[in-house]
């Protein structure tokens, strides 16, 4: 191969590799946007209605950040890709499948260690110069159940049902598949969980920026080790099961010590 021939190759490789990286960018950040605009129409909605309240305001921005922001655009991006509902791609681009009872193993062993991943995370940052020793902030959903803890019981099946599913839909199943049509598995994985950390900068603005970059740290290796589960399992339902019950597990912690 000439070095012509080379240049013209690596370009190429470059040209695809950027285009993967600028569409998944803009799909986040469509979603991000998108939920964004449904949970402040959805909190004007109810407070014209005169259900405007901590509780109910919580409750129907995660609704509606998930349904319309993560999910909505999920499908929305299928559907352009294939210029319409195309259930064979869709099965086989985000890995669907029956699931079996090694997928329930898979859910069990894989929640267990997303909590070692986290202990393990927070381990490494106290060894870390200037972070040693330094605590992540705490999520703004969290802040608002303490003060309400009846939020945390009713975060549960929300975690379960709409977060967990919808956040990997978009993550993993379309951030990710996307990255790995052009990257190197491994690339995909690192590329997604960086993007799954940006993603989540807004709900700990105000913090100290230490207690920030911890915070986004943890979310970001959470967002890599859910992307290891969907290569290694070979399925979105086991890392969108595991970060479901993620959360509904920390949900249930805090109701238990706040309530």
């Amino acid at each position: 191969m000439s070095s012509s021939q080379r240049s013209q190759r690596i370009g190429s490789r470059v040209k695809r590799g950027g285009r993967a990286i600028g569409v998944c960018l803009a799909v986040g950040l469509l979603g991000y946007l998108s939920g964004t605009a449904a949970g402040i129409g959805t909190i004007g909605h109810l407070s014209l209605l005169g259900y405007s309240t901590e509780t109910v305001d919580e409750i129907g921005l995660s609704v509606a950040f998930n349904v319309v922001g993560a999910g909505g655009t999920a499908v929305s991006y299928l559907i352009v890709r294939r210029h319409g509902f195309d259930r064979e791609f869709i099965v086989d681009f985000l890995r669907l499948r029956r699931p079996t009872r090694w997928d329930l193993g898979w859910v069990v062993v894989g929640l267990v260690g997303a909590f070692v991943a986290v202990v393990g995370y927070q381990q490494v940052v106290d060894l870390i110069e200037p972070l040693g020793g330094s605590e992540g902030t705490t999520h703004s959903g969290i802040e608002a159940g303490r003060e309400y803890p009846v939020l945390f019981l009713l975060g549960i099946p929300l975690a379960v049902l709409l977060t967990g599913p919808g956040e990997e839909l978009l993550f993993r199943g379309i951030l990710q598949s996307r990255l790995r049509e052009t990257f190197p598995t491994a690339v995909a994985v690192v590329l997604t969980g960086l993007v799954f950390g940006a993603v989540h900068l807004p709900v700990y603005i105000g913090s100290e920026p230490s207690a920030v970059v911890v915070s986004l740290g943890t979310v970001t290796t959470l967002g890599l080790y859910f992307g290891v589960l969907y290569e290694c399992s070979g399925t979105l339902l086991v890392p969108a099961l595991i970060h479901g019950c993620f959360n509904a597990t920390v949900y249930l912690t805090n109701y238990l010590t706040y309530a």
